[in-house]
């Protein structure tokens, strides 16, 4: 999953969220990492990779992967969990009781009050996700036109990643059933990761 669905995931702490995002960019087990970082923490990052795990092996995953153009599918896990924070956002009040933008501003906030915890790298990345309201732009198309566009420009090789909305519009109605049936079975798996945490629902 994405940034959006991350963070959501993630138990209601700072250190469970910001272990949502360092899924993403530490590396090592999780004793190596609990020499350096809190427990929490660490748990938060254990999460991020089972969620990943869950997503990527799952078999409304797998099948969406067949319907993004054949040079696009090596970036389906990027791709899919894109399209998945957009219809995150179109459906976020089934999900949360909280509204997404001051859900949005909760995570700029503690992004904020946590920056010890984060590399200078990372601190630099987060200052562009909140000049830029990356996790408040994944739900329009525009906005994920542009998201497309921005990663194209990290790498040479993610230049296939332009033009990504292009299959999400072509098979919208089937990406969004394909959200429905799998991101409720998600939170139930995450749940039991982390039983009593509260995933701000309702």
């Amino acid at each position: 999953m994405n940034f959006l669905a991350h963070f959501h995931l993630a138990e209601p702490t700072d250190a469970s969220r910001v272990g949502a995002l360092l899924g993403d960019f530490l590396r090592g087990t999780p004793a190596h990492l609990s020499e350096t970082l809190p427990e929490e923490l660490v748990a938060g990052i254990v999460l991020h990779r089972a969620i990943d795990r869950f997503t990527d092996s799952h078999p409304v995953f797998l099948k969406a992967k067949k319907l993004l153009a054949p040079p696009r599918r090596r970036f389906a896990g990027i791709i899919i969990d894109l399209y998945f924070d957009h219809f995150l956002s179109l459906s976020w009040a089934q999900y949360s009781g909280t509204p997404l933008p001051e859900f949005i501003q909760e995570i700029h906030h503690l992004l904020s009050r946590r920056a010890a915890w984060l590399s200078t790298e990372l601190n630099d990345l987060i200052a562009k996700m909140k000049q830029e309201n990356w996790l408040g732009t994944y739900g329009t198309i525009p906005g994920l036109t542009l998201t497309f566009q921005r990663m194209s420009e990290r790498r040479d090789f993610l230049k296939p990643l332009i033009g990504a909305e292009e299959d999400l519009l072509s098979h919208y109605d089937s990406f969004r059933q394909a959200f429905d049936e799998f991101y409720p079975e998600l939170l139930a798996y995450a749940r039991g990761k982390n039983p009593g945490g509260a995933f701000n629902s309702p």
